[in-house]
Formats: C-alpha cells, structure tokens, sequence
C-alpha cells in the first residue's frame, strides 16, 4: 500500500515539523525555569567557614542566620546574585559606561558621558585605602555573588535573550554601584552651575537673588529658620516688558521629578513605648526589580549577638536603611552642593594648554575603547584637567572642566558597615560624617529614645568663592582646600523631626555647604505640622503619614484659578471654560485619582509660569545656549509676581496679568484637546497611571505582558508627604523603633526576585499600591536552604 504508506508518512512528518518549535520552546521555558534561585535543600560551597542557614516566607524575605560577619555577607552575595544578578551587573556597567558590551549600540552615547567620571579607576584607588576588614568583606561578598551565580542550573534570563554570558563579580564592583548612587542623586554635570551662569548672564546680581532664592516661604527648617525674601526688583534692575517677542518662546517648566526622600521621627517623649520611631520612603525611579532587596540577618561578633532588619542594595554587602536592634536610621538626599565648573583659561599661543596655580598646562588626551555587542568597538577620546573631566563650552564660548566629590577616591568608602555596629544615636551621629556616600540627610533613633540629625558624605571646603556660578581656579586663589572635618557638620536632635530634601538650617556650617539646590519645603511643611498632631504615637501613627496626598501646597494656585475662570473666556471655548470651572470648585484638595480639579490646577501653575518666565526664557536663547533654566526655586518669584504684578515683570506679549492667566487656561485646554481629553476625562489617575517595568521590556514591547507590573493609577504628587509619579515614587516604606521590630512596617514596589517566573516576582507590590502596612520582619518559614562549607 504505497499510497497509505506515503500518506503515513506526509503526516508523521508534518507532526515531527510542528512538534520541532514546540519541543524547542518547552526545552527553552525549561532552561529559563532552572535559572530561578534555589530555595530548599543543602548546598556546598566554598568560601564559607561555617553553615548559613537561609529561611524565606511567602514573600521571599529571607531571614539570614551565620556565625559572623564574613559568612553572612557571602550569604547576602549568594542570594543577591541568585535573585539579583543582571540588576547589578547594569548597576556596575552603568557606573563604568560599559553597557554597550550588553546592551548594544544605543547605549553608546551614555557609555561615552559616563566614561569621562574614569569610576573605574577611583574605586580601584577607593579599594586601596580601605580598612583590610572592610576589603575582607567585600571579597567574602564577591565570593557568595559568583557561587550564587555558579549554582543556578541556567543562566538568569536576560542573559539567553541578549545572547550574552554574565562576567563574574569582583570586590571592585561593589564600589563602582555605590558610586552609581553618587551620580544619580548628585549633579554629576555641573548643571546648576551652568545654568545660574547663564541667567547671571542676562540679569543683574540683584535680579538674579530674587529670581533663584535660597529660601522660600515654604521652608520648614529644624531649627525654624526663615530666610527673608528678596525684595521685588524695581524697574532699573529688572524688565521684561523691554522683551522683543513677536512669538511665544514659552518653555515648559513643569521638570521630571528628581530623586529626593522623606523621613521622620519622634524620640522617646513621644512615642508610646519610650524607644524613638524612625520612618523613612527613599524616592527614586521605579523599575523592575526595585533597587532594595530585603534582609532579615542574624550573626555572631564575638561574644556579641548581632542583627539587621531592613533593606540592602544588591551589590553591596552594607545593609543601607533599618534596624540593628539598638539604633534605627534611614536617609534622604541632602541636595547640597558637590559640584563644581571651572572656567579654564586658555594659552592664546597654544589652545591645548591652560593656566593652573603651578603654570601652564597641557590638557590631557585620554582614549578608551569601548566594547559594543554586535559592532566593532567604539575608541573615544575625551579631555582631562588637574581638576577633572572637561565638559564642554559655556555660551560665551569659555571651555569648562568639571570638579566632583565623586571623582575623589577619598570620598568613597564602605564605612556604612559601621554603622551596623552603633549602640547609640550619638554613636551614629558621629559616626555619619566619616561615611562615604553621596551626601544624606541621616535620621537615626535609639531604643533608649534618643532621635537625631546630621550628614554623611564628604564636603569640599571651597576657598574664595560660594561654588554657585563657574569661576576660574587658575591662580590658585578660588579652589577646594580639602573637606569639611566631622565636627564642623550640623546636628539637631529633638522629640519630632524631618527631612524632605528641604533645607534644614539656616546656620552658616549649613548654608556654606550650598544649600541652594534643596526643595521648595511644602513636603516638609506637611510633614512637620503632621508630625506635630502626633502623641504618644507608634510605627502606625508614623506610617499614616504615607498615605497624606492633601495638595495645601496647591490651595492658593486653586483660588487663583478659581478667580480667572469667574471672569471668564475671551473666546468662544465658553462651555469648557465652564466644564473646567466646575470641576476646580469641586476639586477635593488631594491627589486623589478622581480628581479633575487637582489635575486642572496643577497644570494652571505650570503654564503660568511658563508664561511668566517666557521674557527671561527668550533673554537666555538669545545667547545662544539651550541649557535648560528651570528651578525648584521658581515657585517664591512667580507668585510674588502674580500676587504683587508689577508691570515692568508683565509678559510683553499681554496687557495684563489677567491675560496672561486667561492664556494659561486656554493652554491647559489646549493639552487636552492634544491628548484627545474632555475635560471630564482629565482625571489625576489618567495622567499619574504608574508604570513599572523590566529594563528589557522598554526596548522589547512585546515582553511587557511577562515582564511588567499592571499599570494603575495611583494617588499622590511631588509638593506632599504621599509622593507618587509615574515612574518615579517610594522605593521602600519603613517605621521601625529598635528593639521593637515586631512592630515595625516596611514595604516596596515589586517584589523580592528579579526573575519573572519566580512567585516573587510580584509578591507584596499590591500593598505598596494600596499603602497597606505589612511586617518589617519575615512572616512564617515556607522554604529552608543551608549553604554548606565544602
């Protein structure tokens, strides 16, 4: 039966064909299903000198139990590499600007800036200067990374998808993520200075104080501080109405929101059970899987009986915010100053050298080669000064060189596993200055109920100048004269404080540190007068203060635009003048996701000052620069303006105040109209929909629905305690009293695993979303592993 024999034969082919792809996926979901952590069972290993024993509970938080301190951070290693791995290898590669090696050819450009801070070569300079006990922990660490690494039965998945290998760890590394913070939540490009440069260059001293203040009315300082504002500047000293503008040349001065940070405490006097309360949520962009990893740990020191409860930074072995049982801390970003640009005087005979205090210099040529999966290697050249990386000229043309805090391997060390050890809040306090990290506020509380303030990380003494506009260091009389000494740093202690990236003092050893980069102080404001209704309180008294979305910071901006939609259009959009009417007498004062009228209001304020700013605007495109000018500050001159209107402040492009704020509601409907929005539609939860995703899935859409949390809209802003963007927001939520941590709270986007098949992928998010309090400690054991020594 040839015939049957040839049908037979067609099918059983057809069947092996489409069984081929299917075979081949099951054996690829296989492998990708291997390469998730280890949870149960014994492991050998080597490197450790004694059994680890690692329970996890149904949200994955593994509680960690060694016999000292270099054993448990090869465990943490272990478990950050087994969950973690292709986070922190970005991490590194990040800081070092090698994540075209991974990545490809698109991350070619921020691999060429990030080359240019040579951070490979300050942690190895930062590596030599450490303590042999902390070098020894680092190693022990980058030991557990690679033998966690080792002992997944497939690489993690990122990596079958980039069709790469992972490299291993090195102690090395774990420096270069902790500087990856320095350049996130400091001014790694001299921006500030760039830009009150360029202003300075189109106004008068005088003018340029009231334009960007250094205090606001807002300011909610420790010590009760008000700095005076600056007087209006008259006609003579500052005029817009002169302004040629045939054109609107409005720039949108609504920016992303910036890595900031609550916290705040009570000491003993006011909690109820006589320990203070720390509460601490660390803004920063949100991604999958979050920056923190939670840690339960217990080990030996001695005769001494150590612990942490908290969060950790996947690779490094320094528990970051939390417990230790005696003292609780966590950090918010000080904003102060550690950027400086240096205006570089040139040899007119030679254009490649210029002036220092010790005379004339060649600007140095560096060339690296930079590794790109699939291309050849890019070789970059850059340019280097005795002060630093040259970054480029100013709008006059002036080349520009870049000193930074970070680029100092002095700056940089792991003195943060000291404070581990602190019995005390004074302890702590000291101990604080010495840390080098980027520049924190650090609020730490004790079991016995003290609660305090102060900075960690270096400062630079500046000689000769304020670090507030670029100068020249050329003569030696302007330059950094070393850092500021321990004791020279500010500390408050007392039974309620705060920090919200505000500034905290008006004393000169804080205001000398540059102080003018820090928030308007509304967050603060609320925070304190929160803290303030609070007696005898504990962690969910402290924790309510998460959920505070009240927008009083926008009451006056509501009123205002309540007051130019009564008067009404001078057009024919009548009716949605109407509509919008409506629903800003309506608004509830919060950030609630219903609301219209918080979202109108919001977007009021920023094309008022769009409008307002648009003369200064046009002064700095003039020169030929499109550095960006907005400021934090901008809030004081703008409603200083509309309250007072001046008329030499007065947009030239209209006859009044009342028609430049008939103009900003006309802009606002405008947006709308742009984003296909009625103005019933423009809820706050339609614009803030908060959308966390994997780093692949950005370049690779199709994964989102594997690698990506839901979107949904949540409530809260930027000028309140509830923070909330749409990629931006509370990295972690903690209240913790040591001593005490039974009672304490903590939270965090996504969950404790980076790889998305594993069942804690997603686990604990929804009550981050939600602002539900969940336990600091783990909950009961699910799985049991011990890492044996071999």
């Amino acid at each position: 039966m040839p015939g049957k024999r040839s049908w037979r034969t067609v099918v059983w082919s057809g069947v092996v064909l489409l069984s081929v792809p299917l075979i081949l996926v099951l054996v690829g979901w296989g492998v990708v299903l291997a390469s998730r952590a280890q949870l149960d069972g014994q492991r050998k290993v080597s490197g450790l000198s004694a059994a680890v024993i690692i329970d996890r509970d149904s949200l994955g938080i593994p509680q960690i139990r060694a016999t000292n301190r270099l054993d448990l951070a090869y465990a943490t290693g272990f478990l950050h590499a087994q969950d973690r791995f292709f986070q922190m290898d970005l991490m590194r590669r990040n800081a070092a600007g090698e994540l075209s090696e991974l990545l490809g050819e698109a991350l070619l450009d921020y691999d060429r800036q990030m080359r240019r801070h040579q951070f490979r070569q300050t942690a190895r300079l930062a590596w030599e200067r450490e303590p042999a006990s902390h070098q020894a922990i680092l190693e022990a660490y980058a030991a557990g990374v690679n033998s966690g690494l080792t002992a997944l039965r497939a690489k993690p998945p990122e990596y079958f998808v980039l069709r790469q290998t992972p490299r291993p760890w090195t102690a090395l590394d774990s420096l270069l993520v902790a500087l990856l913070m320095s350049e996130r939540l400091q001014d790694s490009v001299g921006y500030d200075d760039r830009r009150r440069e360029l202003l300075a260059s189109v106004v008068s001293s005088e003018a340029l104080q009231f334009l960007d203040p250094e205090g606001s009315e807002w300011d909610a300082a420790l010590d009760d501080s008000v700095l005076k504002a600056n007087a209006t500047p008259g006609p003579d000293v500052l005029q817009f109405r002169t302004n040629s503008l045939a054109a609107a040349t409005a720039e949108s001065w609504e920016s992303p929101l910036v890595p900031g940070s609550n916290s705040w405490g009570v000491d003993g006097s006011v909690s109820a059970r006589g320990g203070a309360v720390v509460a601490n949520d660390m803004h920063l962009d949100l991604s999958l899987p979050n920056i923190w990893y939670r840690v339960s740990a217990r080990w030996q020191e001695g005769d001494r009986r150590r612990q942490f409860d908290g969060v950790t930074l996947p690779g490094t072995p320094v528990f970051v915010v939390g417990s230790n049982g005696e003292i609780a801390w966590g950090f918010t970003n000080a904003t102060l100053d550690s950027t400086d640009v240096i205006l570089l005087e040139l040899d007119p005979a030679n254009p490649q050298r210029y002036r220092t205090p010790e005379g004339w210099r060649e600007l140095e040529t560096v060339q690296e080669e930079i590794a790109i999966a699939g291309a050849p290697p890019y070789r970059l050249k850059y340019q280097r000064t005795v002060w630093g990386p040259v970054i480029g000229t100013n709008h006059l043309g002036t080349l520009q060189a870049l000193r930074w805090v970070a680029h100092l391997p002095e700056a940089l060390n792991v003195q943060l596993l000291e404070l581990e050890r602190a019995n005390t809040t004074d302890e702590a306090l000291r101990l604080a200055p010495t840390i080098g990290m980027p520049m924190q506020n650090i609020l730490v509380g004790d079991r016995r109920g003290a609660l305090g303030w102060t900075l960690t990380g270096r400062m630079p003494r500046r000689v000769g100048f304020d670090g507030r506009v670029p100068v020249s260091w050329a003569d030696g009389s302007r330059r950094w004269d070393g850092f500021r000494q321990p004791e020279e740093y500010p500390v408050f202690r007392g039974p309620r404080l705060w920090t919200a990236n505000n500034r905290i003092s008006g004393q000169s050893n804080y205001l000398d540190l540059g102080a003018i980069h820090t928030d308007v102080g509304a967050r603060a404001r609320q925070i304190r007068d929160d803290l303030l209704q609070l007696v005898r309180t504990d962690e969910t008294g402290l924790f309510s203060l998460y959920r505070d979305d009240r927008a009083l910071f926008l009451e006056r901006w509501q009123k205002l635009l309540s007051q130019t939609l009564e008067r009404g259009p001078s057009g024919t959009n009548g009716a949605e003048w109407a509509e919008m009417k409506r629903h800003v007498e309506q608004w509830s004062g919060r950030a609630d996701t219903n609301s219209v009228g918080y979202r109108l209001v919001r977007a009021f304020r920023f094309k008022a000052g769009d409008l307002f700013f648009e003369p200064l605007v046009a002064r700095c495109r003039e020169t030929g620069s499109s550095l960006p000018v907005d400021s934090v500050r901008w809030e004081r001159p703008l409603w200083t303006s509309l309250t007072e209107r001046p008329a030499h402040l007065l947009n030239p492009r209209f006859a009044s105040y009342e028609a430049l704020l008939s103009t900003a509601v006309d802009a606002v409907l405008a947006d709308l109209k742009v984003q296909n929005l009625t103005v019933a539609e423009a809820t706050w939860g339609q614009r803030n929909t908060v959308r966390i995703q994997h780093p692949l899935s950005r370049a690779l859409p199709k994964l989102s629905s594997w690698l990506d949390l839901t979107p949904t809209p949540l409530s809260g802003d930027d000028h309140m305690p509830k923070v909330q963007g749409v990629r931006f927001g509370p990295s972690e939520r903690l209240v913790v009293s040591p001593g005490q941590e039974e009672h304490g709270i903590l939270q965090m986007p996504g969950g404790q695993s980076g790889h998305f098949l594993s069942k804690f992928y997603r686990a604990g998010h929804q009550a981050w979303e939600e602002v539900t309090p969940t336990p600091l400690l783990p909950g009961p054991v699910e799985h049991h592993l011990v890492l044996m020594p071999k």
